[in-house]
């Protein structure tokens, strides 16, 4: 038997163990699995760190295979869905459940992990019941701490409403239930892809393709004030914003329906949400000559979804981009299905300005996690 001497020190070192934390190393090549051992749903996609644990909500786009436009008059980044220049696989042309992404049948699904190796399947957070008919698009969550209750914001595109709908609910796991509809902001942007960020004293904003930043409401369900806008030097959606060390920034990426390939990563810079906001480059191009018709103009061939927070033992803060590899599945034979095609995860890089380095692709990424 071991003595009380030795006890007492194996004890300090699992403590001294979950003191150090882990490193985390994520697949760009593989998904995650489940409590289940099934393979993770994915689909537009937003993290939120809530009690130590994270939760992933992916919007849930089928079982059929995605659709690759590279073939089409415009390229691969055009909506060709009408007229995809590969026929649909049978039982994948319906609004209902097909490969078209502006299908009618969207749920979005949810997952918590605390350390990225165990995922837990949530089940559904917001079933097709809880909110109107029609396509619904990227989701996002945050909490409210006045309120007591987890804020679900999307891209509603149901017969007769505009802007965006706000679901709520008691558990991060949901089910979330739409509440407010027609939730119109204020500026320029149009309704489109978007962010929700909660900065330092607890403020929500609300950034939007076009691109307009605005203050939500003390509830998170509502506009509050206008607080900027800006442009990217070409057409582009997708954003996603988050603080460092003071200065904000927004990524976002040129027009891709749910493209194969990609889009590139624009990175704008503000050390205050009213602006003004400075351009700083793009860093997800590759340096070769552009081909609309080519899926290799990108470095992560991914769409950005979201950037999150990963805290380590030291108090460094890892930030991670996570995008979505659309169509990743049309590369299996028979072709997987558009609900698990890959994500791509990259920790950004920052230069002693705080300027975000340029992305290299890599088939994993890595990251301190406190445990």
């Amino acid at each position: 038997a071991l003595s009380t001497s030795t006890m007492i020190l194996f004890e300090v070192l699992l403590l001294a163990g979950a003191a150090v934390g882990t490193t985390v190393t994520v697949s760009n090549v593989a998904l995650p699995k489940d409590q289940n051992g099934d393979p993770i749903i994915t689909g537009e996609a937003d993290v939120m760190l809530h009690d130590g644990a994270y939760y992933f909500y992916f919007n849930n786009w089928g079982s059929c295979p995605g659709v690759n436009c590279c073939d089409a008059a415009a390229g691969c980044a055009t909506c060709c869905f009408d007229k995809p220049p590969h026929p649909y696989l049978p039982g994948c042309g319906d609004k209902n459940n097909g490969s078209d992404p502006y299908g009618l049948y969207h749920t979005i699904q949810a997952y918590k992990t605390v350390d990225f190796v165990s995922w837990e399947n949530l089940g559904i957070a917001l079933p097709l019941q809880n909110r109107r008919p029609g396509v619904e698009f990227r989701p996002h969550v945050v909490f409210n701490p006045k309120t007591n209750l987890f804020v679900m914001w999307f891209e509603d595109r149901g017969s007769g409403l505009q802007g965006y709908t706000v679901a709520t609910s008691t558990t991060p796991g949901g089910p979330f239930t739409a509440q407010y509809y027609n939730v119109v902001l204020p500026g320029s942007g149009r309704t489109g892809d978007f962010d929700v960020f909660v900065d330092d004293d607890g403020s929500a904003y609300h950034v939007r393709t076009g691109f307009d930043v605005v203050r939500l409401n003390a509830n998170f369900t509502g506009p509050d004030t206008h607080m900027s806008s800006f442009k990217t030097p070409k057409t582009s959606e997708g954003p996603v914003m988050f603080k460092r060390q003071g200065k904000y920034y927004v990524m976002s990426g040129t027009a891709c329906c749910a493209c194969i390939g990609g889009s590139t990563i624009y990175v704008q810079e503000a050390t205050n949400l009213s602006g003004p906001w400075a351009y700083n480059g793009d860093v997800g191009s590759n340096p070769t000559p552009f081909d609309p018709h080519s899926p290799n103009n990108y470095v992560t061939k991914a769409q950005a979804s979201a950037v999150f927070e990963a805290k380590g033992t030291s108090g460094d803060v890892s930030y991670v981009w996570l995008g979505n590899q659309w169509n990743s599945g049309l590369a299996l034979t028979p072709p997987g299905p558009r609900n698990h095609d890959l994500l791509y995860w990259s920790v950004l890089k920052f230069d002693s300005n705080g300027t975000i380095e340029q992305f290299n692709y890599s088939e994993t990424a890595q990251f301190d996690l406190a445990t």
